[in-house]
């Protein structure tokens, strides 16, 4: 209740409403906080607005949405007799009434009436909240009586929106673009009589301060003003102040060669300004530059998970955007991309795809569609269901996809009715033994092939089978190289390449699956079926797979089990390798005989 602002506080504010610099914006939080300790009560006030969100703060200037704690800062400058912090308190619902029998003041009109003399002494925020008091209605706070004389709410905005056009000319004229979003909501309302000339002034001026209305500044040069290129020149200029919306723009002009020559490396450059900046959609453009590897972004699907994920779950996030997300992650989740192979939260993701598939593009539509085709047709997420996953796999052909028509194909074909049939037949009770056999062999194939690892040296590896016999009571583990297969005198050919009987590496008499087969063989006679035995030996070459142990290549390796002499073998061989790889992989795989 003095009349004024202290020096600090009016230097913190301008420093920190007016700068759009987050270095200034740190002195003047600094210069807030050392009036705050000595008693300023508009210093907490202001304090409070710093934690309170974008609608009160630039969202890029680096402070943390902290609702309670502004809460209770707002509060106490109310009740310590701050003018701003009773007007912000009643505008953020903070003015409680136990809060304004606390305050100093005997009205809101009071505290009111000493910021409309500061107002009128020339404060540029004074103005602002001058301006916020008639534009949002508070003023009938003021004068109660005045309620009576208004039909309807367009009624006031009729008297009060050309008062509150005022107050906020004054603010702007003072450096503040605080009000710029009311201004534009009280021109188009057309009730406060802004020429265009004002308008366009106003707008110019202010964009040259803030990042955002730069922005916007540059899409209304852009969509209004048919300027294209004076338009990028603005977004550019807002990306590099510091908004990422202006930055996301850009990179899409520049991705798509509007009005410049396209250019996908300034683009991700753009993009990744965005991201940083926590833009959901520069967040994802980061996800899909990683996942296909463009401009000067190598492919890293682990990057891509991550800011597929930041993306998805930035509370900002778009519907449009989230069904994006949703349909890279659960290609990636389904496939093993960058992150561990779970078929349910890629089921989760790619159905919530296929419900957005509006938002998608035709090449995304169609790997949703196949892998959703994967999931039903062999149950990997949700129950099996072939029906409906041939479905999927058929729409999947229409948009072109040679890899649904692979599935469809081994749909038709005997070796899935074999594998069906196999998945139907009675299992024995389960030993204690056999209980725990998949993470048995994972252990045992993961020591053999570190050993194998060693010979190989720096050997492109592209295959890797566990291979049993007949009768489920022998395992031995086969590794092929590319320099291996080259280094053979005759032009390799599908056995050669596919047979782990013809390759290069192998696990040694005294291995841990030797050991392991031996005791395979003195607990036979308790084997549960060979469809239990098969299960459990995917399952540690899934386990083997996930944990790193073949490096950064690991995705270019097809896995795969089979047995030795049985006419079953090749049936396996598919089925397995079509739960252990990518469909790229498997379906390239279950073409090899042809």
């Amino acid at each position: 209740m003095k009349g004024k602002y202290s020096k600090p506080v009016k230097t913190a504010v301008k420093l920190i409403w007016s700068s759009f610099d987050r270095e200034k914006i740190r002195q003047g939080y600094a210069m807030l906080m050392q009036a705050a300790q000595q008693g300023d009560a508009d210093a907490l006030a202001f304090i409070a607005r710093c934690f309170m969100g974008e609608e009160y703060v630039w969202a890029q200037a680096g402070f943390t949405v902290d609702d309670a704690n502004a809460s209770k800062l707002m509060q106490k400058s109310a009740m310590m007799g701050s003018a701003t912090g009773v007007l912000c308190a009643v505008r953020s619902a903070n003015l409680t009434p136990s809060v304004e029998r606390a305050m100093p003041f005997a009205s809101f009109k009071e505290a009111f009436e000493e910021i409309l003399g500061q107002a009128e002494r020339g404060d540029a925020f004074c103005c602002y909240m001058v301006a916020n008091v008639y534009f949002w209605g508070d003023y009938l706070r003021v004068e109660p009586d005045y309620a009576k004389q208004f039909k309807d709410e367009r009624d006031y905005n009729a008297w009060a929106w050309p008062i509150a056009k005022v107050w906020y000319e004054r603010s702007f004229d003072g450096g503040l673009c605080a009000g710029w979003g009311n201004y534009c909501d009280i021109r188009k309302s057309g009730l406060g009589d802004i020429s265009p000339d004002v308008y366009e002034r106003y707008y110019q001026m202010l964009a040259d301060i803030s990042p955002i209305i730069c922005t916007n500044y540059g899409y209304y040069l852009r969509k209004e003003k048919g300027d294209a290129y004076a338009g990028l020149l603005r977004y550019v200029e807002a990306a590099r102040k510091g908004d990422p919306q202006g930055a996301y723009n850009a990179g899409h002009i520049y991705e798509a060669g509007e009005e410049v020559d396209e250019n996908i490396s300034l683009a991700c450059q753009l993009f990744e300004m965005a991201a940083n900046g926590g833009l959901a959609q520069g967040q994802f453009e980061m996800g899909y530059y990683h996942f296909e590897g463009c401009g000067d972004l190598e492919q890293d699907y682990a990057q891509a998970v991550d800011w597929f994920e930041k993306a998805y779950w930035n509370p900002k996030c778009s519907e449009v955007t989230k069904a994006q997300c949703a349909a890279y992650l659960g290609i990636c989740y389904q496939e093993g991309l960058g992150t561990v192979q779970d078929d349910d939260v890629a089921f989760e993701y790619l159905h919530e795809a296929g419900d957005g598939v509006d938002h998608l593009w035709d090449s995304i539509i169609v790997r949703v569609l196949t892998a959703l085709g994967v999931a039903y047709a062999f149950g990997r997420g949700t129950e099996a269901d072939i029906e409906l996953g041939y479905q999927y796999f058929e729409d999947a052909v229409k948009l072109g996809s040679e890899e649904a028509k692979e599935y469809i194909s081994y749909i038709n074909s005997p070796d899935f009715e074999a594998r069906e049939r196999k998945k139907e037949e009675p299992t024995t009770p389960v030993a204690p033994f056999w209980q725990g056999v998949a993470a048995m062999i994972s252990d045992a194939v993961e020591a053999d092939l570190r050993e194998i690892l060693d010979r190989i040296d720096d050997e492109r590896i592209y295959t890797v089978a566990l291979v049993t016999d007949r009768y489920c009571c022998s395992l031995f583990l086969a590794v092929n190289t590319l320099e291996y297969l080259e280094s053979e005198d005759e032009e390799p050919d599908d056995e050669s390449r596919w047979h782990p009987d013809e390759w290069g590496y192998s696990d040694g008499h005294d291995s841990e699956l030797v050991k392991l087969s031996k005791t395979l063989w003195e607990n036979h006679n308790t084997l549960p079926g060979e469809a239990f035995f098969f299960n459990a030996m995917i399952s540690a070459m899934k386990q083997v797979k996930d944990s790193g142990i073949l490096g950064e290549r690991t995705d270019e390796i097809t896995l795969f089990i089979s047995i030795s002499d049985d006419e079953d073998a090749e049936n396996l061989e598919d089925s397995s390798a079509m739960t252990l790889n990518s469909p790229e992989l498997a379906a390239a795989f279950l073409d090899r005989n042809r």
